[in-house]
């Protein structure tokens, strides 16, 4: 009886320790989406047009940068192309005004997505910053996300079924600005901001710290900023934050001066959260994802030509090799099957995507994405 025993309890510690140690091995995962942003902005690139991106440059040199990347030429179907691994001809998602049929409330119940890839493999998922794809909230089991930190919040939720929004997160805010003093909930509860809050920086602290919270289990933050958007209500006036609160509208010279601003905070934001791997030894196995929804609003974004719908498009992470500026080409279908690949265990589905996984590329094992 007590060999017996003692036979049970090495099974299960070795059971428990081989799990242990899959969960070790396997990469964690951030996807940053910038809003509204074409790459000639960033210093990479060496366009006329950058501005000083330091932090987004570093992840380009470690891994590798697409010079032929494409979304579509408008957030929302982006958003869904980039989640679903499909084009818009089979998800319905055409324009941020066009959902065909009844794509806008069950988009993520007909078609599988990145986050139930990586849920299957054990993963624990969280989002912060910007939704706008759609009317199912990233909570729900269809779409699989276990933490939120959302601008606007639950809006989107209000009133559908087994969602409880907080009261007036939205519709009774002070505010529903993006950057000073903005709205945003949190898990069921909006957060308490003033005029010395700022988005970029709730979205921030929030990636920070859940990376922090899960540091001994494979974890996948999405992080779809605010940031930089044709918006120009609350940008900052210097290469980082500005003066706080401000809220007001500005001539064409200071708002472009506000956008490349913008920019630069955003990359000082990508540098905070590298460091904080860093410190919690975690950056050697995170792959990062750094890329943009479409082009730069008023001079790219909506147009349905080259520059409209040609976004960043960074990866780096543990066994990836160091290619810098390649011109294979991608676009956003391809991501989902690559955060396929890269959690891929047998228990795992296998879903079926539009687009080719990265991944043989990106190790260095193949020197082409595609054939066309």
């Amino acid at each position: 009886m007590l060999l017996r025993q003692l036979v049970i309890t090495i099974t299960l510690l070795s059971a428990a320790y081989e799990s242990y140690a899959s969960q070790q091995n396997q990469p964690n995962i951030i996807v940053i989406l910038a809003d509204d942003v074409s790459p000639d902005k960033f210093s990479f690139f060496a366009q006329k047009e950058a501005v000083n991106t330091p932090n987004i440059d570093a992840l380009a040199k470690r891994g590798v940068a697409f010079e032929t990347a494409y979304a579509t030429a408008m957030c929302g179907p982006s958003r869904v192309q980039i989640m679903t691994g499909r084009y818009p001809e089979k998800t319905g998602v055409y324009q941020n005004g066009i959902w065909k049929g009844d794509s806008r409330q069950s988009v993520y119940s007909n078609f599988d997505n990145f986050v139930q890839v990586a849920k299957q493999a054990g993963y624990v998922t969280g989002i912060t910053g910007k939704w706008n794809a759609g009317e199912q909230f990233p909570t729900e089991p269809s779409i699989g996300f276990d933490e939120y930190n959302l601008w606007k919040g639950e809006k989107s939720a209000k009133g559908r079924k087994g969602i409880t929004p907080f009261n007036g997160a939205y519709e009774d805010a002070d505010t529903p600005s993006r950057y000073w003093h903005p709205l945003y909930t949190q898990n069921g509860k909006r957060l308490v901001t003033t005029e010395n809050d700022y988005g970029v920086d709730l979205e921030t602290e929030f990636a920070m710290d859940f990376v922090k919270r899960h540091k001994d289990k494979p974890f996948l933050l999405y992080w779809p900023t605010v940031a930089p958007h044709g918006t120009r209500l609350g940008m900052p006036t210097t290469p980082h934050r500005g003066k706080p609160g401000e809220m007001g509208k500005t001539g064409k010279q200071e708002t472009a001066a506000r956008f490349d601003a913008l920019i630069e905070y955003l990359d000082f934001s990508v540098g905070r959260l590298v460091k904080q791997l860093t410190d919690l030894s975690l950056l050697d196995n995170t792959v990062i994802i750094f890329t943009s929804d479409n082009g730069t609003a008023v001079t790219a974004k909506t147009r349905g030509i080259e520059r409209g719908v040609q976004v960043v498009s960074i990866m780096a992470g543990p066994t990836i090799k160091a290619r810098g500026a390649t011109r294979e080409l991608m676009d956003f279908t391809d991501i989902a099957p690559t955060i396929q690949d890269i959690v891929a265990k047998q228990n795992v589905s296998r879903f079926e995507f539009d687009g080719n996984s990265l991944w043989p590329f990106l190790q260095g094992k193949v020197d082409e994405t595609r054939p066309w």
